[in-house]
């Protein structure tokens, strides 16, 4: 089983302490599944301290990826006889 126990890289998340509302960084993070990790922080207010565990979860997708596009696309045009698949390939080498 690979380690998902991961040390903290990026600086450019902002994670405040929910006990004095300071500035916390993330010190590492537990990918449970593709769509949550757990970060694993610690408050930089040395009269706080508090340690914690919060969760990141992805929500939904604004803009698909663009190979989810060209995946799509590719899907409808091999649905096409091929006379048209071939129509429209002449056609798309004419614009």
């Amino acid at each position: 089983m690979e380690d998902r126990v991961h040390r903290a890289r990026s600086p450019d998340m902002l994670i405040t302490c929910i006990k004095c509302e300071s500035r916390a960084v993330i010190t590492s993070s537990n990918r449970i599944d593709p769509k949550l990790t757990q970060l694993y922080c610690a408050c930089k207010n040395k009269d706080c301290g508090h340690t914690f565990v919060c969760d990141l979860s992805f929500c939904h997708t604004i803009s698909p990826p663009k190979s989810d596009q060209y995946t799509a696309l590719k899907g409808l045009i091999m649905t096409l006889p091929e006379k048209d698949r071939l129509t429209l390939l002449e056609s798309v080498k004419n614009h």
